[in-house]
């Protein structure tokens, strides 16, 4: 959950600090007072793109810093874990700098991160719901994701095996495709490829040569100092002062000794012969490689020659030896195909027809278990938007095939709604209306933050367009919602704001010319000026106050 926001020179709020409690925390203010910009804010946090304008005027940069309890998502510990974030404890400061420049920064305690990596772990956490989102509803393809998600994991497996075929189906026919289009470019190609093929093929590259040359180039070139250092090394192990000499004397005597004292200088008589034998070794060693070390002008010409050769073709294909080999058995299938063309595309077609009746009838398959899911989510949304003040309304998820298969299924799938008795179902964009749309989705998100283990929700005017009986029962869902994760409205209903475990007021004053945001939690009196304020829209009277008295003392119960 998110316990403590702080903001900084952000649009019209020079600074401001809000501390956030369980349950439901209700946002009020009058239209413009800078409800919205808090949200902003909070979304700066989740990865939201920033924006210069963001900015008050006249400051380099906004700050944006949130503290999170993640004590219950471990989900985001997993992922702050693999980013190697460190976390001393079960709170997460994460900060986001926006400069005037349109640039920001984003830290996770005080690592910084990429926006991407940012997204990643508040996904886990944190979910923002704003009036925009809620004409996603509209959109065909977020309805098979809501399927998928409510899944949990159901069909997976299927999903991911008829993903891999469909993959595999679609490179084939990419491939089919570009070679029966390609015509005379194949033959440029060919053309190309063959030359490719040659140059490399003729340089007869082996692994490890590069190395090898370096070493042997690297041997001739400095031949005359690795020759004196060889004879000056052999003559220590050889003249008459050599070591070797004197380590079997060592031995003699060290042998007198153990004869005398038996044992005591076993080890080190031991020791000392290895010594010897190690360094009778290395003066053969030594002999073999002096006799083998000379200058060889022509040879250096001919390793140099060579070593120019390879890293003119590791210059002109990008690559190294390894690469160069691989590239080069790359060439000779490519070429190979080109050169069967016939027999290639035969080839194809038949994987191609083979795929298709893999993806069908895995397709199939994950069909058949996405009805079973779809059954019960329907039921669980009808429960659910009929619990809202919607007591007639129907829904269906109606399942299309597609004429192609896609890497999403064989079939489409669309919510089709009756929000009244007697009419017929049909898609969203045509019948609901927008509190009828917030209904539904405030139901949609009531199902699936349960399934997401996520610790907040932020709700931005999700109530826009209800009112009466029907933003009673919003009110409920939300404070239902909020039972079990912390839910952050921004609301101009009064029912919402009084089943509210907390109120804020957001009002904004004008100070030498500039305006800045203020928030006050709302207690007592204050609470009920505020509620009164949002029952009449306008002037507060005694009895707009006794109602709205009546209404936080009903709803707290």
């Amino acid at each position: 959950m998110l316990q403590t926001l702080s903001i900084r020179q952000f649009a019209i709020i020079a600074e401001l600090e809000i501390h956030f409690g369980d349950g439901l925390t209700v946002l009020s203010g009058e239209t413009g007072a800078g409800k919205s910009i808090i949200i902003d804010a909070i979304g700066q946090l989740i990865g939201v793109r920033a924006s210069s304008d963001y900015v008050r005027h006249g400051e380099k940069k906004a700050v944006i810093e949130g503290v999170f309890d993640i004590d219950d998502s471990k989900d985001a510990i997993e992922i702050l874990q693999d980013l190697s974030i460190d976390i001393d404890e079960d709170f997460l400061l994460v900060k986001r700098e926006i400069f005037s420049s349109g640039k920001s920064i984003c830290r996770i305690n005080n690592q910084i991160v990429t926006l991407q990596d940012l997204r990643r772990v508040m996904q886990e956490l944190l979910d923002i719901h704003g009036q925009h989102e809620t004409q996603t509803l509209l959109k065909q393809k977020y309805h098979l994701q809501l399927l998928d998600n409510y899944a949990e994991g159901q069909y997976q497996s299927l999903l991911d095996d008829y993903k891999e075929t469909f993959e595999q189906y679609q490179s084939k026919k990419t491939e089919l495709a570009e070679l029966e289009n390609a015509d005379q470019a194949l033959l440029q190609r060919l053309d190309l490829l063959k030359f490719q093929y040659e140059e490399i093929n003729e340089a007869q590259l082996k692994e490890g040569e590069v190395e090898q040359l370096e070493t042997d180039i690297k041997r001739i070139q400095n031949s005359e100092n690795l020759n004196q250092a060889l004879n000056n090394a052999h003559l220590t192990l050889t003249d008459e002062h050599a070591i070797t000499d004197r380590l079997y004397e060592l031995s003699k005597e060290l042998q007198t000794i153990n004869e005398i004292l038996p044992e005591k200088y076993q080890g080190l008589m031991e020791q000392v012969d290895q010594f010897y034998y190690t360094l009778e070794d290395a003066k053969h060693q030594l002999y073999d490689e002096l006799t083998n070390t000379e200058f060889d002008e022509q040879y250096l010409n001919e390793l140099e020659s060579r070593m120019n050769l390879l890293n003119n073709l590791k210059r002109k294909y990008g690559k190294d030896i390894s690469d160069l080999i691989s590239y080069q058995s790359k060439l000779e299938n490519e070429i190979n195909k080109i050169e069967n063309y016939e027999e290639s595309t035969a080839e194809l077609r038949q994987d191609i027809d083979r795929l298709h009746k893999a993806v069908l009838e895995k397709g199939q398959a994950l069909s058949k278990s996405r009805r079973k899911v779809a059954h019960t989510l329907r039921d669980h949304i009808v429960d659910e938007i009929q619990n809202l003040q919607m007591k007639d309304a129907n829904l269906e998820i109606a399942f299309t095939p597609l004429n192609e298969p896609t890497r999403e299924g064989i079939e489409s799938v669309e919510f089709l709604i009756s929000p009244n008795k007697g009419e017929p179902l049909k898609s969203l964009n045509k019948i609901a209306s927008g509190g009828e749309l917030s209904r539904i989705m405030l139901a949609l998100k009531t199902i699936f933050v349960k399934s997401r283990g996520q610790t907040a929700i932020l709700f931005d005017e999700v109530d826009s367009g209800v009112s009466g009986k029907a933003a009673q029962k919003m009110a409920e869902k939300m404070r239902d919602l909020a039972s079990y994760i912390q839910v952050i409205c921004i609301s101009h209903l009064p029912q919402v704001a009084t089943m509210s475990d907390h109120h804020m007021l957001i009002s904004k004053s004008t100070t030498e010319d500039r305006t800045t945001t203020q928030v006050q939690e709302l207690t007592g009196d204050d609470r009920v000026d505020e509620v009164a304020r949002m029952i009449s829209g306008a002037t507060v009277t005694d009895l707009t106050r006794q109602n709205a008295k009546e209404m936080i003392e009903q709803n707290q119960k």
